[in-house]
């Protein structure tokens, strides 16, 4: 093996391992490294074809399709009304795409296929025994191996159950992927063993039921592959059955989930929102959007306190998800691609291969065919970790193929005529990526870092980490957003009308970097309000304060047309009116917060108070009654910080009203 070949050994080795670490490569500080790694690997590959006099790029079947997605991509960036987020899945996209080429350049040699699918095992196993580690030991409920959520551990073990399943059905043999000449028969056996009941185990802790579909749909795969489909299917329906009758986490999770959590079927009125929205955007909306759109197509979960209360960031679909940010060709695109690496694989299993070889390209083709089934049912391709797998999977099985046809296949050869040239031009994309992605993530860690002192009081530091995040990423409406926040925080303090200016400039050009975040005017509707210097209850205001007010009321009207569904917009609003003694306008925003979430109180307290400065004492007494009896009703229930707001409401002023009123009388 070249020194190139040992380099980009070492590299992809590094990927696979550090991905899953932070929270599955979510994180900021974990995309800059993973970003750093793959520009790191192009720059060593030019460097080498460079030196060489030519750079080789493999021909692939699908190298239209990748073409066409990245096209996709960078249309949906182009049209983008919030710029950043959709550059950075640009990025993101980009760099998959890079990876993956990258990858079938170095595969070349089945040796290359085992260390690959050894580093695989390896974590999976690794996560697998930190999983069980968290179940047992610690007592965690749902353990997620260091991953942020268990139901994306559960997909990333698959992948590894697979490929040691089919190496076990394959049974053992010297010289096997994972058997040495020192290895015994018993040996062999006792560590597969083990390594499945593990991975099995660490499935049963994380109690996913997506994870269980697809660990199902990955077995029949292999199984399908070996013995063919009927004994594949007589196995899928006793484990389907045992999985019904045998109790389990997972079993007992099934039953009393609906119960539980009322949303965690609302999968099926997420897809039809999916949907709706392609049909409304056929061109997308936008790389990165789907969070900021949503609450356009809200849907009630009936059952809950707060029936509107959450904001889904993604569709928990995958390919949904990029029919609605990229348009629905995308998902024509991506689906061809998939197709074509099934008829690569399936090539590849047709051709003479040895046991070992048989044994890596069917478990690895169960893998991704459990990786894109789970992309169906969750967002898990937005797990870095995830996605670089099925990346790494796809590629093995591309080379696979190749090396099966007995060659390398066919590459396209760039004569390198200037090395000088070359050099300059290479080094240049290099380091200006490189530039780049460290930007952001350095711009993610003083914004993080500010928001911490911010947290904790010093205002004088959190301004100065928040400048700095701005001036590194100005186009990151958060960053903004956080900075005016402190500022507006400081005028609250102070009423100092530079903070004043300082938080109105931030809010604003938050607001002008992302127009779709109802969030950003709700912040610049208190900040008028602030202003105002409203007192508790209603008074005479001034002609400035009048002013203010008539800005927030501006404001949450537009903040109502980007979250129709929203509670809190139309009664702040509602309380606008109010005290600029609009008592209809008052009296109609209420009503329609009461309508679309009836527990939210503080609505119909301020429809009581309405009714009885205009002489309604029976209706406000029945909004009384009303208030005070959902307080009791969900009094018992475990409630988050959001149901806390809408329940809490003091109704001593309104039941002494009431009273008072009914005896004058």
């Amino acid at each position: 093996m070249n020194m190139t070949a040992s380099i980009s050994l070492l590299l992809v080795s590094a990927l696979v391992i550090f991905s899953p670490l932070q929270e599955g490569g979510t994180t900021h500080p974990a995309q800059m490294i993973i970003r750093l790694l793959i520009v790191t690997w192009l720059g060593i590959v030019l460097a080498a074809g460079i030196r060489a006099g030519r750079l080789a790029v493999p021909v692939l079947t699908m190298r239209y399709v990748v073409l066409a997605f990245v096209g996709l991509a960078l249309v949906a960036t182009i049209l983008s009304p919030y710029a950043h987020p959709s550059r950075q899945w640009l990025i993101v996209i980009a760099g998959y795409a890079t990876l993956f080429y990258l990858l079938v350049s170095f595969v070349d040699r089945w040796e290359h296929i085992r260390g690959l699918t050894v580093v695989i095992v390896l974590m999976g196993v690794g996560e697998a025994g930190w999983a069980i580690m968290q179940g047992l030991a610690w007592n965690v409920l749902r353990p997620s191996g260091t991953f942020f959520n268990p139901n994306f551990l559960a997909g990333y073990l698959t992948v590894t159950w697979t490929i040691l399943l089919s190496v076990a059905i394959y049974g053992y043999r010297h010289g096997s992927a994972v058997s040495r000449p020192w290895m015994s028969s018993a040996l062999w056996w006792f560590g597969l063993s083990t390594a499945l009941g593990g991975l099995f185990l660490a499935l049963l802790l994380t109690q996913s039921r997506g994870g269980m579909i697809v660990c199902l749909v990955g077995t029949v795969f292999v199984l399908t592959a070996r013995y063919g489909w009927k004994l594949a299917g007589g196995c899928a329906a006793a484990v389907v059955l045992l999985g019904l009758f045998v109790p389990t986490p997972i079993r007992d999770r099934v039953l009393v989930e609906h119960q539980q959590n009322l949303v965690t079927y609302a999968r099926w009125q997420m897809w039809q929102g999916a949907v709706t929205q392609m049909v409304d955007h056929p061109m997308g909306i936008g790389l990165g959007l789907y969070q900021y759109t949503y609450p356009l197509y809200a849907f009630p979960v009936d059952g809950e306190i707060t029936r509107f209360g959450k904001v889904a960031q993604t569709p928990h679909n995958d390919y949904l998800q990029m029919g609605v940010e990229m348009g629905p060709g995308a998902i024509l695109v991506f689906g061809s691609g998939v197709v074509l690496l099934f008829r690569e694989l399936r090539q590849a299993l047709q051709s003479r291969l040895r046991r070992w070889q048989r044994s890596l390209i069917v478990g690895i083709g169960g893998g991704v065919s459990a990786l894109l089934v789970h992309a169906a049912l969750d967002s898990s391709l937005r797990e870095s970790a995830l996605a670089i797998l099925l990346v790494l999977c796809s590629a093995v099985i591309l080379s696979a193929a190749r090396l099966a046809r007995r060659g390398t296949g066919a590459v396209y050869v760039i004569p390198i005529r200037s090395r000088l040239a070359w050099g300059i031009g290479a080094a240049c994309l290099v380091m200006v990526a490189g530039a780049e992605v460290t930007r952001m993530g350095v711009a993610w860690m003083k914004f993080e870092r500010a928001s911490r002192q911010a947290m904790a009081g010093e205002t004088d530091a959190a301004i100065e980490g928040l400048k700095t995040a701005v001036a590194l990423d100005p186009g990151k409406a958060l960053y903004h957003h956080g900075l005016g926040s402190v500022y507006a925080r400081a005028f609250e303090a102070s009423r100092e009308k530079q903070a004043f200016q300082l938080a109105y400039a931030e809010f604003k050009r938050a607001i002008e970097l992302n127009p779709l975040d109802s969030r950003l005017l709700g912040l610049l509707g208190q900040l008028y309000v602030s202003a105002a210097h409203v007192p508790a209850a209603p008074a005479a205001f001034d002609d400035q304060q009048k002013v203010w007010l008539r800005a927030a009321v501006q404001v949450y009207e537009r903040a109502i047309q980007l979250a129709p569904f929203s509670a809190l917009y139309r009664y702040e609003q509602a309380r606008l009116h109010w005290m600029l003694g609009e008592r209809s306008d008052a009296e109609r925003r209420a009503i329609e917060a009461e309508n679309l979430e009836p527990n939210f109180l503080p609505a119909r307290a301020l429809l009581a108070r309405l009714w009885i400065e205009n002489g309604q004492i029976d209706q406000a007494r029945d909004q009384l009654r009303e208030i005070l009896a959902r307080q009791a009703r969900y009094k018992p229930q475990s409630k988050n910080s959001l149901d806390q707001a809408f329940l809490n409401v003091d109704v001593t002023p309104i039941r002494a009203a009431v009273g008072e009123k009914a005896v004058a009388g």
